[in-house]
């Protein structure tokens, strides 16, 4: 892990306000997000998300809305089983990236791409049997009418997957590098660092959230414990991810993950 690694140490950064900034980030990292160096940390936090939810794509069927799809992680996972997948996001540049994986998986056949934005989704009452959305729902503003569009266009017993950054650790991160409460920094090595709004969200605030909008709880985990690791940071690049199971054990770690992944049915 290089020096790209803690770029936003005492980076200089250019604020891109609301949801407009967001999306704006996003398209302009499109091309590089899956390959940035910059992004190492993002890459080694979806790759325990992503252990956690794998375990649980074989339960989903179609169809399957994406919301804030991405680069597809995940949309062309789940087509790739056979499901039929709507992946919507609210930016041009990260559709045509999934439409570009989509083809080079063979999968681009069972996804149909929607630019949306996730508190205002154009789908039908109950169009859907399973929503995932990844590391998207900190960037809301509005999470309230997020979730109520969640719960309108999933059927009776759909499932939701949601994965936050944990609202603990992710403050924690912007006061110890005195970053806006409000913002997260991005870098590639195309785009100099800007500051974007998102907002973390524990486990628990995601179930009270829900509750009010008829989800349940089925599962909750987390990942990415490095926090209660007695080393220095440089040193997290031989975390080994078996202690995320080892840490899950105990609901009281659950605060110390970096990312909370939940599994929620609605009622």
């Amino acid at each position: 892990m290089g020096e790209e690694a803690f770029w936003f140490n005492g980076a200089k950064y250019k604020i891109l306000e609301g949801k407009e900034g967001v999306r704006e980030a996003y398209d302009r990292m499109a091309d590089e997000y899956d390959r940035s160096e910059r992004l190492y940390w993002t890459r080694r936090m979806e790759e325990g998300e992503e252990r956690v939810i794998r375990k649980w794509i074989k339960y989903l069927s179609s169809p399957v809305l994406d919301v804030g799809c991405g680069t597809g992680r995940y949309a062309t996972k789940i087509a790739k089983k056979g499901s039929e997948v709507v992946a919507s996001d609210i930016g041009l540049e990260m559709l045509k990236k999934t439409m570009r994986k989509a083809k080079k998986c063979n999968a681009f056949r069972r996804i149909n791409l929607v630019l949306a934005d996730g508190e205002h989704l154009p789908f039908k009452e109950k169009s859907f049997n399973v929503l995932i959305c990844t590391l998207t729902f900190d960037h809301f503003e509005d999470c309230e009418s997020a979730a109520q569009e969640f719960s309108r266009v999933l059927e009776k017993d759909g499932l939701c997957i949601l994965s936050t950054f944990n609202g603990y650790t992710l403050s924690d991160f912007k006061r110890r590098y005195n970053l806006p409460a409000d913002k997260v920094p991005f870098s590639t090595e195309d785009l100099s660092p800007v500051l974007i709004y998102e907002v973390g969200h524990s486990a628990d605030d995601v179930e009270r959230l829900f509750a009010k909008y008829e989800f349940e709880t089925v599962d909750v985990k987390g990942c990415c414990y490095w926090h209660l690791l007695p080393v220095p940071t440089s040193w997290i690049k031989y975390y080994k991810t078996g202690l995320d199971s080892v840490f899950n054990v105990s609901k009281s770690l659950l605060r110390y993950a970096e990312i909370h992944v939940a599994l929620m049915k609605k009622r």
